[in-house]
């Protein structure tokens, strides 16, 4: 590992991760530094997916496992996000 990075990132969760993907596709020079010393996790604090954040995974090209793999959660959105047929879209309305 070098001594020395543009960006330095504490914390490899989801934010974390993300942000260091989207560095490094803009050619950044990115570490993560994460104090917990293995990928090991006790649970979930994670409920879903929200809309703009599925958007956001679609524009990377890779929404479909969520959405594949997921269910719907009732009634707690203001609006609802349908995957699949080459893309992701808002219905605009409250799910």
């Amino acid at each position: 590992m070098k001594p020395e990075h543009a960006v330095v990132i504490a914390g490899g969760g989801p934010t974390g991760l993300m942000l260091a993907g989207e560095l490094a596709l803009a050619g950044i020079d990115v570490v993560i530094v994460e104090r917990r010393t293995s990928q090991e996790v006790d649970g979930s604090r994670a409920g879903g997916l929200h809309s703009r954040t599925i958007e956001v995974l679609d524009q990377r090209g890779i929404a479909e496992f969520p959405c594949e793999s997921g269910g719907v959660s009732p009634g707690r959105g203001v609006s609802s996000v349908v995957a699949g047929g080459g893309g992701v879209a808002r219905t605009g309305r409250v799910v």
